[in-house]
């Protein structure tokens, strides 16, 4: 029979105990601190910066990117989780406020230029409320730049905060580095949307899966 099929398949992989040994991730953070995000939005996107900072586990490595119209990194690298760290964190997190504009490109280029590792699972978290105003704002570009810096296959999650972002954009992004795009509605919390995102991430079980079908009478080159 030369007609195509489909078939579903579900997958259960067995966890063995609830402290068995989790793969060490990498966390990056991009919080939008333009104008446009001051008052209760830049309270609960600090609120859901703190619940990452409190979720990660020792040996994590993480950083936070501050971004309007210029990029400000808690580390100039990747600093490994631990409790003095997540102190120091914290504490860079308290001193951000918002102000300026919408620098999309720049802060989206420079978590992807931090990360080096493909052996452990990568994680970019990109909140925004805005469309991109400073450094490149073309669609394409910014697109095209943020698939060419990931070398290491990182997801993209990306969060819209209100009803002023381009979703388009949004969903590009995260479509283009197997990540997937949720939505913040004004009258929405956007801690609690963060921190589920985070939860199915935060102990990952299987990544970087690969399956390989045999078939009894059909070679590979058949398909």
């Amino acid at each position: 029979n030369s007609e195509e099929g489909f078939f579903l398949l579900l997958a259960s992989p067995r966890i063995q105990s609830a402290e068995a040994e989790r793969p060490k991730k990498t966390v990056i953070f991009l919080v939008d601190r333009s104008g446009s995000m001051s008052g209760k939005k830049f309270e609960q996107a600090r609120a859901a910066l703190k619940f990452v900072l409190n979720n990660l586990r020792d040996g994590d490595l993480f950083n936070i990117i501050a971004y309007d119209t210029a990029i400000e990194s808690f580390r100039p690298e990747l600093e490994r989780f631990n409790d003095e760290t997540r102190r120091t964190a914290l504490g860079f997190v308290e001193g951000l406020h918002p102000g300026g504009g919408t620098n999309i490109h720049g802060s989206l280029t420079t978590a992807m230029n931090q990360l080096k590792d493909n052996s452990r699972p990568n994680y970019i978290l990109f909140l925004t409320d805005g469309l991109p105003t400073v450094g490149v704002t073309n669609e394409s570009q910014i697109c095209q730049a943020v698939r060419e810096t990931n070398r290491v296959r990182a997801r993209v999650l990306t969060f819209g905060v209100g009803y002023d972002v381009n979703s388009r954009l949004l969903d590009r992004i995260s479509r283009d580095n197997f990540g997937v795009s949720e939505y913040v509605r004004p009258d929405e919390d956007i801690e609690s949307h963060v921190s589920a995102a985070f939860a199915n991430i935060g102990s990952p079980v299987l990544t970087n899966v690969a399956l390989t079908f045999r078939i009894d009478g059909l070679k590979p080159e058949d398909g």
